[in-house]
């Protein structure tokens, strides 16, 4: 079949018996009397924020790696092989899809990802001039108050635990800007704005202000929570196409919602509010 020009590899035939393929290369085969296997499912698909010629954005969901773990589980497939897949299936070939920043496994909310490489440096550089605006959304265990706190404590990984940060005074620099925006009961939800960018950095400040992430059980948040309810809300940023202003917003997830409201919080009215 392969010979004859009736298999098609990213919508060009192929003719090489031995040619490598990757995933979200799509295979097409052009019908024969030849029985062909039933193909592997596609994974459930990510939801889109926004799409054009240089970028893609998504709202991860919880438990999606961002990047290769070091351990897989059986099938398991990152969130770029995820979205790479996704498009493939869509557009009929593999396109690039370029991993920008990342978030944690658990964390949920606005991933980027660039289309070409141009886009890629153009991205690159915006996150180095510090022109991209993140801000979170998270509940946490107390109340840190009413008034809007600055939370500055450099950041260094922890000697005693592999993979968990900690403030440390010899650690990077960090700072996030902290308000409350709603209480409910012995939680707070807040909107957490890092303007550095250190691994863990919200979820280190929080811890270290006395008010870890509910869920966050590697800073103290306990187990209340499924996850640590972490969202990265919106990202900001010059659109590496014009450098025109480029709002990314992701819709607050329903584990986080759930968990407000039953403690009688309404999350719509708390961010109107705010």
């Amino acid at each position: 079949m392969i010979e004859s020009g009736a298999v098609w590899h990213n919508a060009r035939p192929v003719r090489v018996l031995s040619r490598a393929v990757a995933t979200a290369d799509v295979i097409d085969v052009v019908p024969g009397d030849a029985a062909l296997g039933e193909p592997a499912p596609l994974p459930p698909p990510l939801p889109i924020l926004q799409e054009d010629g240089w970028l893609v954005a998504i709202d991860k969901p919880a438990g999606l790696a961002s990047q290769a773990p070091r351990e897989r589980r059986p099938g398991e497939l990152t969130a770029p092989e995820r979205l790479a897949v996704q498009l493939a299936a869509r557009d009929g070939r593999r396109g690039e899809v370029l991993l920008i920043h990342r978030l944690d496994r658990l964390t949920s909310g606005v991933l980027l990802f660039a289309r070409q490489h141009d886009a890629a440096r153009a991205l690159a550089r915006a996150w180095a001039a510090d022109a991209v605006e993140k801000r979170y959304l998270a509940v946490v265990c107390g109340d840190p108050g009413g008034r809007p706190r600055d939370l500055d404590g450099a950041i260094a990984p922890d000697p005693l635990v592999p993979g968990r940060f900690r403030v440390a005074a010899r650690g990077k620099a960090a700072h996030t800007a902290l308000r409350r925006l709603a209480r409910a009961g012995d939680f707070a939800l807040v909107e957490a704005h890092p303007t550095t960018g250190r691994t863990h950095q919200v979820r280190v400040h929080l811890a270290a202000a006395g008010f870890p992430v509910a869920g966050d059980a590697l800073y103290g948040g306990g187990r209340e929570a499924p996850r640590p309810l972490l969202h990265a809300w919106v990202l900001a940023l010059p659109h590496p196409k014009d450098g025109s202003p480029l709002r990314l917003a992701a819709p607050v997830p329903a584990d986080l919602r759930a968990f407000l409201a039953a403690r009688g919080c309404d999350v719509d009215a708390s961010l109107a509010a705010s």
